[in-house]
């Protein structure tokens, strides 16, 4: 592991270089879920997948190697060989309840509390969206909904703002927590207050406001490593196999004007349950 100083360092560079909340990007790219810790599958992808890659969000928490994965992470997004999005879990609302501020403590000592500070804000900077190839809107969780419960525009997510660290913004809180449902419209989500659930309805008009085809999401554990919602519209890949996700049958995703689900192990392609109720 690389030291105090040059961890700090490389989360400084990490900040410097995000300029929107909303990204784009061109070309084909590599696209990974929910890696939660689990080092070995990142190595496995960084090994056998090629870069460019495109991260979904949640690198920490409940896997035992979150502080290697991020830095890792971290490091290709710095290089300019990775675009890295906003996880759920890439906030103080999670890490401390799901182990990385502990994982930090056990492995940097007594300096944790500073260095976590420079984590949380390097995590507030992060992207939430990314936009690839003028079609493919990837984010963490799903389509944020305004105030009178339609979609919000990508243009609403850029401009959001304020305190980013939880974050308090209503719409980058649902990009990172909403999740698709086998419903028409949208209800409220499990996962608690500010969540919801959001349906094909939704789905149809987000994508005809923003001239999108599909939505690219992790957020979503799916024992199959992908999920397909609202008629092919929303797609899920989830790539975490440690912890509470032994069971996984990771998956990846390469994307280019369409979206190509494909096991990780096999490199065949995937065969995705469709419109699961995953919550």
């Amino acid at each position: 592991m690389a030291s105090v100083e040059a961890l700090v360092d490389l989360l400084a560079k990490a900040r410097e270089k995000t300029r929107s909340l909303v990204v784009e990007a061109e070309g084909r790219f590599t696209a990974v879920g929910d890696i939660h810790g689990d080092y070995r599958t990142l190595g496995q992808i960084l090994e056998e997948w090629e870069s460019p890659y495109l991260f979904l969000g949640d690198y920490v928490d409940r896997g035992d190697m979150g502080l290697e994965v991020v830095a890792e992470v971290l490091k290709l997004y710095v290089e300019g060989k990775a675009v890295v999005l906003r996880g759920n879990h890439e906030s103080p609302v999670m890490n401390i309840e799901g182990g990385f501020l502990d994982e930090l403590c056990e492995k940097i000592g007594s300096r944790c509390g500073a260095v976590y500070k420079e984590f949380e804000k390097t995590f507030a900077s992060l992207p939430v969206a990314a936009v690839v190839n003028g079609k493919i809107v990837a984010l963490h969780g799903g389509i944020p909904l305004k105030e009178d419960m339609t979609p919000a525009s990508l243009e609403d997510l850029r401009r959001a703002g304020g305190d980013l660290v939880t974050p308090a913004d209503p719409l980058v809180f649902q990009a990172l927590w909403n999740d698709p449902c086998p419903c028409d419209t949208y209800a409220p989500s499990p996962r608690g207050p500010g969540a919801w659930l959001f349906g094909r309805k939704i789905t149809k008009e987000f994508h005809a406001a923003n001239d999108t085809a599909v939505l690219l999401r992790g957020h979503t554990y799916v024992p199959a490593g992908c999920a397909v919602h609202h008629g092919g519209a929303v797609v899920t890949v989830f790539t975490s196999a440690v912890g509470p996700y032994r069971k996984t049958k990771p998956k990846v995703a390469a994307v280019r004007q369409n979206v190509e689900v494909y096991d990780l192990s096999t490199k065949e392609p995937a065969r995705c349950p469709e419109d699961p109720d995953l919550l």
